[in-house]
């Protein structure tokens, strides 16, 4: 006759409870450090944006003094009066603007604005414009500059 020799051995299937501990505390200091990396990575885009807007709207404004657009000169105010943000007018200067022409662009990024220019205006036909120099915008939050350059032919760089 055949002798069956059967060995039950006890299985413990599961895990440890120091086991769940180290795999959920390695879980939560990865999603920590992914959390930090992309608040710290959207703050720095947030910044980079906001440079580009204002970037795009003294291009703007130049390119509608070069147009001839209404047959006046064009400008944009950085942060007038304690708006938080941008106006691009149609006037000599922000003071004498032709306030119903206006484009109001909200600032969506907290960027410590430059003490100088508050406003660059450019020439109608020549795009020439009032100030040469660095704008330099400041992000307090991560204690970063950024400089859009202008020259008195109104080339803007950023």
């Amino acid at each position: 006759m055949f002798k069956l020799n059967i060995k039950i051995r006890k299985y413990d299937g599961g895990f440890t409870l120091m086991e769940i501990l180290v795999v959920l505390g390695l879980v939560g200091m990865i999603g920590a450090l992914s959390l930090f990396t992309d608040l710290n990575n959207y703050r720095g885009n947030a910044f980079r944006e906001e440079v580009n807007i204002l970037g795009t709207a003294l291009q703007t404004a130049r390119a509608d003094a070069l147009n001839n657009i209404d047959q006046n000169r064009h400008g944009v105010a950085i942060h007038p009066g304690g708006y938080d943000g941008y106006i691009i007018f149609e006037g000599d200067n922000y003071a004498t603007r032709i306030t119903s022409l206006d484009v109001n662009i909200k600032s969506s990024y907290g960027i410590t604005p430059p003490a100088l220019p508050t406003e660059i205006v450019f020439d109608q036909l020549s795009g020439d414009a009032n100030y040469d120099g660095d704008i330099v915008l400041t992000d307090p939050e991560r204690n970063m500059n950024a400089t859009i350059s202008i020259n008195h032919e109104g080339k803007i760089s950023w």
